[in-house]
């Protein structure tokens, strides 16, 4: 198993209106629902200063990770672009070891 960080950017200026925003990020939070059922997905959140977020995912390979973020409703609308570095983990704290192993 490969781990990647992803940081997501919002596209500026942002293709849509702020109704259509919002409605896009509940199904955006629905997509990573999935994620998270599955096991595949660590954590996710908005960055502070607004304008994207960060997913902590697992997968196999890259190609995984780049088929996953190219479907999701952020992306497919494209509104938010995907940034994903993938990274070898050095250590973590005990309670998301399993998550790792």
């Amino acid at each position: 198993m490969r781990y990647f960080a992803v940081e997501s950017t919002f596209r500026q200026p942002v293709p849509v209106g702020a109704e259509e925003l919002q409605r896009l990020i509940r199904e955006h939070h629905r997509y990573l629902a999935r994620g998270f059922a599955e096991g595949w997905i660590l954590l996710s959140g908005p960055k502070a200063a607004g304008g994207g977020g960060v997913i902590v995912m697992k997968a196999d390979t890259p190609a995984e990770v780049e088929e996953y973020l190219a479907a999701d409703p952020m992306k497919v609308a494209r509104v938010q672009n995907y940034h994903p570095i993938e990274f070898k983990l050095h250590d973590c704290q005990p309670a998301v070891r399993p998550w790792f192993a």
